[in-house]
């Protein structure tokens, strides 16, 4: 979680620095141990969400409908044959 945030504002190296920063965090029984592992917690139902949506395969729908591409839904996950602006 902690390295998704730190992609998000800094980019790839602080995203490695918040990584190890949180791993270490975590494992500390403190305020600071106890943020990190609140964080750790969120960014996993956030991705338990994203699987159950098919976010990726829309997504992509998406960005081929950008490009006036195929824009039909065609992963092998979600067997959707919706396109991604029917929604």
């Amino acid at each position: 979680g902690c390295g998704l945030v730190g992609m998000v504002i800094g980019g790839p190296f602080l995203a490695i620095l918040t990584a190890l920063g949180g791993k270490w965090a975590s494992g500390r029984q403190s305020p600071i141990g106890d943020s990190t592992r609140a964080v750790g917690r969120i960014a996993a139902s956030a991705g338990k969400k994203a699987k159950e949506e098919h976010l990726w395969c829309k997504l992509k729908a998406s960005l081929r409908s950008l490009f006036n591409r195929n824009n039909k839904c065609e992963c092998e996950s979600c067997n959707c044959s919706q396109s991604a602006t029917a929604k």
